[in-house]
């Protein structure tokens, strides 16, 4: 019939219509006016670690696989004047590579660096690290979240 008709036309309309908007899908920001924290990176010391996954939903209160985060790190080293220092975000496994980093070397003794960025997450949503201290419980890290892609 002509109803029948005009209705199937319609629905293959709105499904042209879904699939360019899936298309055009982009990630929405959300901002946070309090940043997300852990207490697990409020200061506390650290050595050296390879590059490690820090799960930001169990550990943050992160929604559960979100695209990127906006974070502020911050980092001091207590040898860090004569030492290769440095703390590092990543979405991946390999060894230096870095989204952002707070850079320690030749910076006086227990001076805090502070880096502000977007570091992207891995397919489940998280992050890595990776530290490089001058000696044992010498770098002291603090990350903060401040917002986050969905």
């Amino acid at each position: 019939s002509a109803f029948e008709d005009a209705v199937i036309q319609r629905i293959k309309q709105l499904e042209r219509e879904v699939e360019r908007l899936q298309k055009w899908e982009r990630a929405a920001f959300y901002p946070l006016t309090t940043p997300l924290t852990s207490a697990a990176w409020d200061g506390d010391s650290y050595s050296t670690t390879a590059k490690t996954l820090i799960d930001l939903s169990s550990v943050f209160g992160v929604p559960a696989n979100v695209k990127a985060v906006l974070v502020r790190i911050s980092a001091r080293d207590s040898g860090s004047s004569t030492g290769y220092c440095q703390l590092i975000l990543s979405p991946n496994n390999t060894a230096g590579s870095a989204s952002i980093q707070a850079y320690l070397q030749g910076v006086p003794n227990d001076v805090i660096m502070n880096e502000n960025g977007i570091v992207p997450c891995n397919a489940d949503g998280d992050v890595y690290y990776q530290i490089s201290a001058s000696g044992t419980n010498t770098l002291d890290a603090w990350i903060e979240i401040w917002g986050y892609w969905l």
